[in-house]
Order: C-alpha cells, then structure tokens, then sequence
C-alpha cells in the first residue's frame, strides 16, 4: 500500500506540472489517509470532519466533493484497502502453485503480512468499521464473503465434504478476522507473523484433517532464533 503521498519522495529540481485530475486525485487520497490516520487513533466516532479536514490540508468543499459524510469516507478507506489485499493474495496464490492447501497458506500469510505492515487501515477496516453504522459493518461482512470461495475447494478433501456446515466458511474467517482483531486493539499487529502457524492449521483441519494441517501450518512456523 502507498505511503502518504508526499513522504516517499520530494518534488525534483524543476516544478512539476499537475493537472486538474491529478490533483483531485491526490486531494482524495490525502483526505483518506488523513481519515484512516485519524479514525484508528480515535476511532470512527471520536472523529470529526474538522479533524480530518485540517490533517488532509483541504477545505471543507473539497471533502464534500468527494464524500457526502464521514461514512462514506470509511467505505472508501476499506475500498482503498481493498485492493492491495486482493492483488497480494492473488499473486500468493499464483506463486503458491496448483497446491489448495499452500494457496489457503500462502492467501493467509499475505493477510497477516499485509495487517502487520499497515495496521492502520486494518484497524479502520476490521475494528472501527463494526461500529460505523450499517454501511460499516456490511462492507466487513462482505469482505468475510469474498474470502469464502477461495476455502470451498477444500470440501473436495473430506469424505465428508458434502454434509459439512453450509456455514463452515464463514465461520472460519470470522475467526482470521477476529484474531486479527484481537492483535490490532492491544496494538500488536505485529505479532500476527507469529500467529500464522495456529491459523493455517485451524482454517486447513476441517478439510484435510489434523495431521496435514499441521505438516502445512510448520512450514510457515517461525525459524528457531527467528522473530515472530
């Protein structure tokens, strides 16, 4: 995910020109990483559209051009982030092979990483979003959906598949996220690096059976001397 525009890089020697859409662009993106900045430190209702106005640099007609309410703004935080989880998981996956169970490894360790390196946004997204009203909380109960297909495929690994849970998926990552969670409101994001082992084998059991989960899950196990 990008830093905040402005911190990676300087103008160079000569001015550069920006257009007109090259500047709402970045007016936009400020005033979302002004709001994520804010909402995770404060949370969504300690926040106000002063706060964010005057941490973006804007006006208050340039964030109403580009949100209607701080909601709004919230959605599109989960949005921004939205993307970069998708392309991470997707090239893990890629990278993973023709392996389901090192594709859901792979999927999970990309999560975790991407949390540990932007907790942030995944505080605005997995903590601050439940209380945000409606639009909130069904934005995260849609992102729990979109990783359900990706789980499915592994019903075809139990001689069982088809009589379990129809809820099996959901409940599942309902659990990544709430581990998640947990780390992101003590501020411990970071241990999540280490929590990937236990999740790999909780999420791959009920599909290929304890020993193989955990065969999966210590690949993915810290090294002895190593930080989690």
């Amino acid at each position: 995910m990008r830093v905040l525009p402005g911190q990676a890089s300087r103008l160079p020697p000569r001015a550069r020109t920006v257009n007109r859409e090259q500047a709402s662009a970045d007016q936009r993106e400020r005033i979302i990483f002004a709001g994520a900045a804010l909402i995770a430190k404060r949370g969504f209702h300690g926040t106000t559209i002063e706060l964010i106005i005057r941490r973006a640099k804007v006006g208050y007609a340039t964030f109403y051009k580009n949100f209607s309410d701080k909601e709004e703004l919230l959605l599109a935080i989960f949005d921004y982030a939205g993307v970069e989880v998708r392309r991470r998981m997707k090239d893990a996956i890629k990278q993973a092979g023709d392996s389901w169970t090192d594709q859901v490894a792979a999927s999970l360790a990309a999560l975790f990483e991407m949390i540990a390196e932007n907790p942030t946004f995944a505080r605005v997204c997995l903590v601050e979003s439940l209380s945000a009203g409606p639009g909130g909380a069904s934005r995260y109960e849609r992102a729990l959906t979109n990783f359900g297909p990706l789980l499915r495929p592994g019903r075809e690994f139990n001689k069982n598949g088809a009589n379990l849970p129809d809820t099996l998926e959901s409940t599942l990552v309902g659990a990544v996220f709430w581990i998640a969670y947990q780390r992101l409101i003590v501020g411990e994001a970071d241990k999540l690096r280490g929590l990937l082992p236990e999740t790999v084998e909780l999420v791959l059991s009920p599909y290929v059976g304890e020993e193989e989960a955990v065969r999966v899950a210590e690949m993915y196990a810290a090294p002895v001397g190593g930080s989690a």
